[in-house]
């Protein structure tokens, strides 16, 4: 079914128009017709089915049919990503708003390829804003993540500083505890919050990791085998989204 976002304030019973974004993809992309059911979403936990009254590319209406409220997953789930390049980062998105993430912090580290200039970051984040609002509307996720403009540790470590919940990091050394364990601990305390840092190819700085243990943060292993960027970031969330399955 097509899906297209309906801001959660211009809900209603009786006609309501799609802005102009919406209203082009469905009647002059999709070529929907008079008649014809769509989906919709808020982006706030409500999706529905509605009806195209009057399909125009900049200015279709509508009319919702049925709503839903949809309760966001638990734990909350705020996946901290260290930048790559773009197309991985692109693709990183859109997967992880499938798997239920409930925030993404970009990360800027010592290792990495790709650096984002303070003047950019939030031309960047309205970018990786879009790119999730269309992985909701594929995938049929009412609940759009927020994605903040790209950070440096400090600055993500000071702002999970005091907030309930815990936080991982992805480790290659010797004392990182198995991602199940944690995972399981966590749930039978019932955990609010799951911070889960992934780090750039070349891995995090001895300087960051020492950061992150000061901070709490607990080094947690994926197993023998080295995963991508990529990887790394759909593998732990896949296994977070699986522990608290019931």
């Amino acid at each position: 079914m097509i899906r297209c976002y309906l801001p959660a304030e211009r809900w209603r019973d009786g006609p309501v128009e799609l802005d102009e974004a919406e209203s082009k993809l469905l009647a002059a992309v999709r070529r929907a017709r008079t008649g014809d059911r769509i989906g919709v979403l808020d982006g706030k936990g409500t999706a529905g089915e509605a009806e195209v009254v009057a399909p125009h590319k900049s200015r279709t209406t509508i009319r919702i049919l049925s709503r839903l409220a949809v309760a966001p997953f638990v734990p909350r789930r705020i996946l901290i990503q260290a930048l790559v390049r773009e197309q991985q980062m692109d693709w990183l998105i859109q997967k992880a708003v499938e798997l239920g993430v409930h925030d993404i912090w970009p990360l800027q580290t010592d290792h990495a390829v790709v650096q984002i200039r303070p003047g950019d970051a939030g031309r960047k984040a309205a970018r990786w804003q879009a790119i999730a609002l269309s992985a909701c509307k594929q995938s049929g996720n009412p609940w759009l993540p927020r994605i903040l403009p790209a950070r440096t540790l400090p600055e993500i470590l000071a702002a999970l500083a005091g907030v309930p919940g815990a936080a991982c990091f992805g480790a290659l050394q010797a004392d990182a505890v198995p991602l199940p364990e944690l995972f399981g601990r966590l749930r039978n305390e019932n955990c609010p919050q799951v911070a889960m840092f992934i780090g750039p190819e070349g891995d995090f700085s001895p300087a960051e990791v020492e950061a992150m243990l000061s901070a709490g943060v607990q080094p947690v292993t994926f197993g023998p085998i080295v995963l991508r960027v990529e990887t790394a970031a759909l593998f732990i969330l896949s296994a977070l989204q699986y522990a608290w399955m019931r």
